[in-house]
């Protein structure tokens, strides 16, 4: 992507914005108290949401997953719409409570599926929940999208049925989860100017796309339901400095201040991930002289010589430590310029046994930088003893379960369980004991039985 390509995509978010400013201070010449809103579209390309937050009363998004969608990338977008409004509550402002429309092929929900997606934005911070469409037009390119009431319109429709029961449900406790909030002491950046540039590079490879490399970072720490905030790259150090950990997936573009400030936060002991296609560009979509990973070349202490791509479906071995793994879509190849070697390359290739996991050693903390995008297996291994290292909570669930914890007011703490299958879970959580169970009012005593989809939202001082 050139520096024109770059400016245009900033214009266009931009531009956009003017628009959504303008309409909004039209309705603030009659209105001067009523929140305003427009509905984002979670990890959207073309809108850099953490600069349309700055102008918003409330965020609120549009969550419509896909079929294939693992519900750790459902769980990010959340994370990341609440974390553009500065980790304040944000809203549902859509979601189907059946079919969507615009896929090849459309399968139904699942009984219980829309409840699970609903009390799954609330466990993320969502403060309410709410449908497109309340009744199902009987025309246009949405007639089949699912609604409320569908083209029957009857009150005797599933559908109907599990919406109002979990209305109910909101409508029973919702009052008393309103306003608590995530707290966390992991943050992963998602920059949307890396979006950009990485995703329009001619070259190395065009297999990048963006947010799933985020996402691959996040599924480690979300399946040991470690809690994480989604922050943009610029966020001031003194801010920065609240968290143990950061995260820089594919940071290809750094923006000026951001290197000093990473320096600055990992100097005085905080804990910094980056690596493959770290670095690469300025501010301008413009590489940035002197080698790989540019500004942040001395704080990684690695000089990444080239950037091997691999083919769709190829792979690469990773060996050492507790990490026995693959990577994909390219292989940095590192020289050590301070930094420890973690793990290295398999394989035949000439860089084998070259560093592809490193760590180095700066000022109080450390930053680790990894070569190539590992499998998840591979990024669970690796993160694992960096979780324990920096004592950060996590809880082991079983396959598909999640936990997420909202904080109220008077040492309140609001466990949200899910079931995220639709298979039966048995779990013991010795964490939850004691906590009561606000939807039935069980005290839980070890042993959680959780149904297909099903969610337990619990209570603990």
């Amino acid at each position: 992507m050139s520096g024109l390509q770059m400016d245009y995509r900033r214009f266009q978010s931009q531009a956009q914005l003017a628009c959504y400013t303008n309409e909004r201070d039209a309705i603030r010449e009659y209105d001067a108290t009523t929140p305003i809103t427009t509905n984002l579209m979670g990890t959207f390309k073309d809108l850099d949401y953490f600069e349309w937050a700055k102008e918003m009363d409330v965020v609120s998004w549009d969550n419509y997953p896909g079929m294939d969608t693992p519900p750790s990338f459902t769980a990010m977008c959340h994370d990341l719409m609440r974390g553009i409004g500065g980790n304040k509550p944000f809203m549902l402002m859509e979601q189907t409570p059946n079919q969507q429309n615009w896929f090849p092929f459309c399968k139904v929900k699942q009984p219980g599926e829309v409840r699970k997606l609903s009390w799954q934005a609330v466990a993320h911070g969502a403060d309410t929940v709410r449908f497109f469409q309340m009744k199902q037009s009987l025309g246009g390119c949405e007639r089949f999208h699912g609604a409320v009431i569908a083209h029957d319109g009857t009150e005797e429709s599933r559908v109907f049925k599990e919406t109002a029961a979990l209305g109910e449900e909101l409508d029973r406790i919702g009052r008393r989860i309103m306003g608590s909030r995530i707290e966390s002491r992991v943050a992963i950046m998602f920059d949307w100017q890396s979006y950009w540039s990485l995703e329009g590079c001619v070259g190395p490879t065009t297999g990048f796309n963006y947010p799933n490399e985020v996402h691959r970072f996040y599924r480690a720490l979300w399946r040991r339901n470690v809690p994480v905030d989604m922050i943009a790259s610029t966020l001031p150090l003194a801010r920065l400095s609240q968290y143990d950990l950061a995260i820089a997936p594919a940071l290809i573009t750094v923006l000026p201040g951001v290197a000093e400030t990473l320096e600055a936060y990992v100097a005085d002991g905080g804990t910094f991930i980056t690596g493959y296609m770290a670095g690469i560009h300025d501010e301008h979509d413009l590489v940035v002289p002197g080698g790989y990973p540019g500004k942040l070349r001395r704080l990684m202490g690695v000089w990444v010589e080239e950037i091997d791509a691999l083919a769709p479906g190829e792979t690469i071995e990773v060996h050492g430590g507790t990490v026995d793994a693959k990577g994909e879509i390219v292989a940095s190849i590192i020289h050590r310029e301070g930094a420890e070697r973690l793990a290295t390359y398999g394989g035949d290739e000439f860089y084998a046994g070259h560093s592809a996991l490193t760590v180095n050693a700066y000022g109080k903390g450390k930053a680790y930088f990894v070569g190539t995008p590992l499998d998840e297996t591979g990024m669970s291994a690796f993160m694992a003893p960096i979780i324990k290292e920096l004592d950060l909570k996590s809880l082991d669930t079983p396959e598909d379960v999640s936990l997420s914890v909202r904080y109220g007011d008077g040492g309140t703490r609001y466990a949200f369980l899910i079931n995220n299958s639709a298979a039966d879970k048995r779990l013991c959580l010795s964490e939850l004991n004691g906590g009561t169970e606000l939807l039935t009012g069980t005290v839980i005593n070890d042993l959680i039985e959780l149904k297909p989809y099903g969610v337990d939202v619990i209570a603990l001082r």
